[in-house]
Formats: C-alpha cells, structure tokens, sequence
C-alpha cells in the first residue's frame, strides 16, 4: 500500500533517495570539476619538480665562466704516493715529469731536556723576563715576536720553582702572545706640534694625522683613529700624576704592525715608537710551543714554525737585557743554528732538529730543480694544486703528470641532460595523450591543457633544431653529436663514439652548440625561465587551481547545507504526514468497529420483528 512509505523505514527511504537525487544533480558535478582542478594541481607540481631538475643540468652545460662543465680540467699522476695533483677550471693542458727528492718541514728547536722536578738554576726568583723570537716573514723578510713572560710569587715553593713550571710558563707566555708597541713616557700638560705618521698593519698603511696640542690631547687622538682600524686598538695610559704612554695592541693576532718614522712632526720620536723596518707580530701567529716529556721524570721544550719551509724558519732567538727565560732553557741561542743533540744519560743539546738546508721541499720537474717552503704547491703549474707526498727513492720510477679536459664530466653533464630532459618530456607526453583500452577511452590529466602542450611543442622542436650562429660544417645540432630525438620517447645517445670523438678532437664545438649565444642549453634555459620561480607560469596556473578547488569546495559545502536543511524539512513534512494518516486510519478502525455493531444491532432487531 502507498501509505507503506509513511513508515519510519520508509521515510528514511523517501529522505535518502532525496539527498542523493540533489547530490548527483547538484554536487557531483562540482566534485568531477574540483577533482579535476586538483588533478591539473597536481600535474603542475610534478611538472615544476621536473623543469626545475632540468633547469639544473643546464647550468653547467650553458655557462661560459669557471662554473662550466667544458671548463674542467682533469689531473692524474701515474703514482699518487709520491705526487698527486688537482685541477681547477683556470688549469692548462700539461704532460711533465716529476721526481721528489725531500719533502718541506716545519722548523723545530728542541730545548735542553731538565729534570721535572728539580728547581731551575737560572729562574730563582720572582720577576718578568722579556726575550725575542725572529722569523722568517716567507717574503725574504723577518718577523719580530716580542715575548714577556712573568714569574709571580706563588710560582715559587719555598723559594724555587720547578724546571717543568718554568717550562709551562714560557710555553703559556709564547702561545698566548700579542704584539703589543709600549710608548715611552711624555709629560701631558706639555705642548708639541701638528704632524703625520704611518702606521702599517699586516701591509695596510694607515696615515695617523694630529693637531697640536698638549701630549694628553695629542694621544687620545690618535688612539681614537688608531681603534677605528680593525683587528687593532690602542690605549693613553696614565704613568704617574701627570704622565702618559701610548699602548697599542694587535688583537688580530694574525697580523704584524711596523710604525714609520714622523712624516711631519715629532710625536714617533718623542715617543720612541717608530719601527719602520720591524714588522712585530704575535708569537702564536708564527710558531707553537709545547712542553713534552722525553722519559720520565723529564721535561722538554719545543718550539715549531706554523708554516713549513726556509723562508718561515726561526732566524734567532735572543732574551732581552736582564731577561734569563731562554737561557734557562738553553736556547739563549742568537742567530746561531746549532744543532740539536740528543745525549743519552746527560743533558742534551739544545738546538735546531733540522739543517736549514732540509727546510724546503725539493723537486725535480721535466728535469729542473725546484725548491718550495711548502709541500702544497699551486704556482708551479698554472691552475694545479699539488702534493708532495713521499720521498722517492732512486730506484722508483719517475711520476708522470699530466693535466687534460675533463671530457668525462662534459660526458656526465650531457647524459644529464638527456636524462632531465626525457624525465620530463615523457611526462608530458603521455599525460597529454588520451589512452583507449577496449572501449574505454582514458583522457590524459593534461589533454587540451595550453602550457603543457607549449613545453612539449618547445622541447620538440629545439631538439631537433639547427644553432643558429654555427657554421653548417661544424657540430650545430644534437644529432651530429650522436643524439637522437625520438617523439615518443625523448632524446637518446644513440652514438656514443661520435660523442667521445666530438669531446675529445672538437670540444670546443660541443662547447658552442650548447653556450653560445643561440646554444642549445642557453636557449632552454631563457625559454624555461618564465615558467619557473613563484611569480612564473606555472606557479601562478597553480595558484589560481588552488583559487578554484577553494571556492568550488566552499560552494559545494553550502550547497550540501542546503541539501541537508531541505531534508530536515522534508523529514518533518513526512513525519507529519505519517501522524495524519495514523489518525485516519484510528478513526477508521473506530468507524468501522461502530459500523460493525450498527449493523449487528439493526439485524437483531429486524429477526426479533419477524418473529
């Protein structure tokens, strides 16, 4: 009976078949076109992943400068043992012979070895000893470390003080050095004129001007110019009631500061400061100090260059008038280079472990001696680094270098390429063609869509194009570099022998077909360049499918709202329908059951009449 849907089961029936009637009228189709939009989304995000990729391995491929790939230069040695050599961009085609005969060392000056524990017989009491260290600056000229090393009253246990604390003190003393100019005293209240003088830091020349004036004012000036350098400062500081010195220190201790001679003036002299032929520099920045134990209950110094070779050796080691630090070491050496000697049962010998002749490394090169402060050469062959890394014996054979292109590198970037290229050109092929399996037709996620179908015709086309710019006899097209452009699936090394040929007798052929003006990775490269980065085309089609899968999302919300507000509705229509019906079907069965005992009644009285 019709009155069957008014039931619970069948309004709920009644309501589901109305949602989904108004869903498949009215949201399905938002859905297919949001699923569409997230689908071409999607498509884009993959799409620029690719083209990134590929606007990668043209970098490389279309650069003129250093950073290109037909700009690698590949070193080998025949034993890297004995030599090894690396190539940069600048490198030049070179085939030598080399034959190591002495590898460059640090300088090193031992100290005698003393009994730790014994008190030292040359540092008896408490005091500051001054002595100077000079080195070679690699130049052919010198380095000048001024060294202050202070012995305080707690140094000392019942008035001595250990060999091994002495030891401790002069190396603490070496390793934390500043090059520090001490001015003499002048008296601040006294008057001197204007001038000019140079103050030279690390080889930047600093003219210091002042006016005229009192001392006080004169040096608060030029301490004032002299902290705006960096990696210096200075300081007046006070030497009684009415005195003043002027303090300089390098904080950069890795620079050496020389103080010309008064260009105009007399404030270098009043203050006995010039240097003009001395370059001082913190000791920490030219050489290394340590004490080490060579047996037990031994204590040793040793002194090291920070740099290998003659031209940075130790060139005198002096201690100061009044000063015994060195001494008690016994390397109160002077410019001698005495030999260290090592002294079984007895104290040794201080000296210099090395003959100054041993310093430097030693080569011969295509036949030719050569001599370098360091076993890192760079200036030997133009554009090569190399390494000197054993001593050859005679009987080891000579070591042949030699610095040609890098065709391998060219052969990677191209193969990248062809495989960039092809990651994202099947991409778009196949995703731009519409597939039929049976009878079912598959509509590719990006058919009819225009920047798709614009890249895909623009790899097409460039892959088989002519350079223009390129003469026809030379290599001006993929395929005459043995690449082969297929429709379907891409570009292929199809003749990997024209390719090494081209690479190794016309390399810089392949060099123009992809960098010069119109060459192919350039033009990829201006071609693509639009679509990438947030502003580019694709980020900006994203954007706007973005745009839409929000506002179709939002419309289909309010329009399923809608649906379930109407259902609602409907529901309390068909509910109370469902009331209704249930009362006339009461008032039915009333009338009926009334109409039944009418009838009963009237039949009754009419066979009582009869009768």
């Amino acid at each position: 009976m019709a009155y069957d849907l008014l039931t619970t089961s069948g309004i709920d029936g009644l309501v589901t078949n109305y949602k989904n009637t108004e869903a498949n009228n009215r949201l399905t189709p938002l859905t297919t076109r949001r699923t569409n939009y997230q689908t071409l989304d999607s498509a884009y995000t993959t799409i620029n992943t690719k083209l990134t990729a590929f606007s990668s391995s043209l970098n490389s491929l279309a650069s003129t400068d250093s950073t290109s790939t037909f700009s690698s230069m590949r070193a080998t040695s025949s034993s890297a043992a004995f030599f090894s050599i690396s190539a940069t961009s600048t490198a030049v085609s070179n085939t030598s012979t080399v034959r190591v005969n002495q590898l460059a060392k640090n300088d090193l000056v031992l100290s005698q070895d003393l009994a730790s524990d014994t008190a030292s017989t040359v540092i008896t009491e408490a005091g500051s000893h001054d002595f100077v260290i000079t080195s070679g600056d690699g130049l052919g000229g010198t380095l000048t470390s001024k060294v202050t090393v202070t012995f305080s009253e707690s140094d000392f246990t019942n008035g001595t003080i250990s060999n091994a604390d002495v030891m401790t003190k002069i190396q603490t003393a070496i390793n934390t050095d500043k090059a520090i100019v001490n001015s003499g005293s002048v008296a601040g209240d006294t008057e001197t004129t204007e001038g000019s003088f140079k103050l030279n830091l690390n080889g930047t020349e600093t003219t210091i001007n002042y006016s005229a004036g009192t001392y006080s004012d004169v040096l608060d000036s030029v301490a004032s110019q002299i902290n705006a350098l960096s990696g210096i400062t200075a300081e007046k500081i006070a030497d009684g009631p009415d005195n003043f010195k002027l303090q300089i220190t390098v904080t950069d201790t890795s620079k050496y500061i020389s103080i010309g001679n008064d260009i105009t003036g007399t404030l270098v002299n009043d203050l006995g400061i010039a240097s003009p032929n001395t370059k001082e520099i913190s000791t920490s920045a030219v050489a290394n100090a340590s004490v080490f134990t060579p047996v037990s209950g031994y204590s040793q110094f040793s002194l090291t260059t920070d740099q290998s070779g003659f031209d940075y050796r130790i060139m005198s080691l002096d201690d100061s008038v009044g000063g015994s630090a060195l001494a008690s070491l016994g390397l109160n050496l002077g410019a001698a280079r005495t030999s260290f000697e090592q002294i079984s049962n007895d104290i040794d010998t201080a000296g210099y472990a090395y003959a100054s002749s041993t310093l430097n490394a030693k080569l011969e090169y295509n036949g030719i001696s050569i001599e370098r402060n360091s076993n890192s050469i760079s200036d030997l062959i133009p554009g090569s680094k190399i390494a000197l890394n054993a001593v050859m014996q005679p009987t080891d054979p000579t070591v042949n270098i030699s610095v040609t292109r890098d065709t391998t590198a060219v052969k990677t970037a191209i193969n990248n390429f062809i495989s960039k290229f092809n990651d994202l050109y099947t991409y778009l092929k196949t995703n731009l063609t519409s597939s039929t399996n049976g009878t079912t037709t598959t509509r590719g996620s990006l058919t009819g869509d225009s920047t798709a179908t614009t890249l895909q015709s623009f790899f097409s086309s460039l892959s088989t194009s002519t350079v223009s710019g390129i003469p026809t006899d030379q290599i001006n097209t993929l395929y005459k570099l043995g690449i082969k452009f297929d429709i379907t699936s891409g570009l292929s090394l199809a003749d990997s022998t024209v390719l090494d040929s081209s690479l190794n007798n016309k390399p810089d052929q392949v060099a123009a077909l992809f960098n010069s003006t119109n060459g192919i990775a350039k033009t990829f490269s201006t071609r693509i360049a639009p679509y990438l980065g947030s502003t580019g085309y694709i980020m900006t089609r994203k954007a706007t499918f973005t745009s839409n899968i929000a506002s179709i999302t939002d419309t289909g919300t309010a329009i399923q709202a809608k649906i379930d507000k109407s259902a609602v509705l409907l529901r309390s229509r068909y509910i109370k329908m469902q009331q209704d019906l249930q009362t006339i079907l009461y008032l039915q069965s009333d009338f009926a059951t009334f109409y039944s005992g009418l009838l009963a009644s009237t039949t009754s009285n009419s066979t009582t009449t009869s009768s």
